[in-house]
């Protein structure tokens, strides 16, 4: 059903980092959305925001269920602790609100099947905040594959590496975040791989995980920390199979001493091959029978974009707006999103016990 207005009034629930560093800042440069209302359980750290950004007409509530109530309240935005995005979703949903999730999208595959039922149930729209695709080099990354310029796509690397970039905020070395590297960069990087390749059957995974580098914190980007902090993995490489024989191999660390340090996808195809170096793009194979390397020129008409590109954050607001109004699918499907954590859930089952685990 669709659910048309001038003017759409947002909450968001949890008010640290990514909320200053996205929500707020998205959602204000949005005409389309209001922010009336920040929650989080340290009304302080709402009250920052609405200082920080000049918010107007915003109210600041400690307590979420209080603020559902709220009929005038169209969408919220839960930028929570991981462990708690299923029941936060449910009840938003439940309440009659659209919900724009943080990704990962839960820490289960059943709490996401839970969520899409929700949402169907009380006709509102979910999607997931997986920004990465909003990129300019995401979306041509896309249209290559779904022209199939690549050919048979039968290897891909995502690959999120850092060379010393722990985060230091929230709970993310003590575990209560729901782990470490695995549910912090490699959800983005796994995300981009399964869309561009339009795949979301997998069929087997096998990880290790490591915690290795807690004594190398020094050079970290947002300071150095005591070795016996850090409880969760900094490092998670995983084997994946799909159903059709695809493998994507996934690689992801808070900290690492290489130089090949980005948030990438690597696509092998039969025609030519991708990647994404520093946000560009790369296409690699043979023409007229001479191997070419070629990096098309992303600010150039036709491609899947504006001339000048919108941000991740903007977009990413703007799109569920338009699948709200339009009654359409959100350009990330949370069936989609739920495959990501199914595989993620998988990589520590796997990693767990040492076997290969099958879905």
């Amino acid at each position: 059903m669709k659910d048309v207005k001038d003017i759409y009034n947002v909450a968001i629930i949890g008010c640290g980092w990514i909320a200053e560093d996205k929500h707020v800042p998205g959602l204000k440069a949005n005409k389309d959305v209001h922010i009336a209302a920040l929650c989080d359980i340290k009304p302080e750290k709402a009250q920052r925001l609405v200082d920080m950004f000049d918010l107007k007409d915003v109210v600041v509530y400690s307590d979420y269920k209080e603020m559902i109530k709220d009929k005038n309240i169209d969408i919220v935005h839960i930028a929570v602790p991981n462990p708690l995005h299923c029941e936060l979703t449910v009840d938003c949903l439940n309440a009659g609100k659209h919900v724009l999730i943080e990704k990962p999208m839960a820490m289960t595959k059943a709490e996401c099947e839970k969520m899409i039922e929700t949402a169907k149930k009380n006709d509102r729209k979910l999607t997931v905040g997986f920004q990465w695709r909003y990129r300019p080099c995401a979306l041509y990354v896309k249209e290559s594959c779904d022209k199939g310029m690549l050919g048979d796509v039968y290897y891909a690397k995502a690959h999120a590496f850092r060379f010393r970039a722990f985060p230091r905020w929230g709970e993310y070395f003590s575990g209560k975040n729901g782990g470490g590297i695995l549910i912090d960069g490699a959800p983005h990087a796994l995300d981009l791989a399964l869309w561009a390749l339009n795949n979301y059957e997998p069929y087997s995974v096998k990880a290790h995980t490591y915690n290795k580098m807690a004594g190398q914190s020094e050079g970290n980007i947002w300071g150095e920390f005591p070795e016996d902090e850090l409880k969760v993995e900094d490092t998670g490489i995983a084997m994946i199979t799909m159903k059709n024989g695809t493998t994507i191999l996934l690689e992801a660390a808070w900290a690492s001493n290489t130089v090949y340090v980005d948030n990438t996808v690597t696509l092998v195809g039969t025609k030519a091959g991708l990647d994404m170096p520093g946000g560009d793009v790369r296409l690699t194979g043979v023409l007229n029978g001479k191997p070419y390397t070629m990096e098309p020129d992303l600010s150039a008409p036709g491609a899947p974009f504006s001339i000048q590109p919108v941000e991740p954050m903007y977009r990413e607001s703007q799109e569920f707006i338009k699948a709200i109004r339009e009654d359409c699918e959100p350009f990330v499907k949370p069936e989609q999103a739920m495959v990501v954590t199914q595989i993620i859930e998988g990589i520590y089952e796997s990693a767990r016990t040492g076997k290969e685990v099958f879905f």
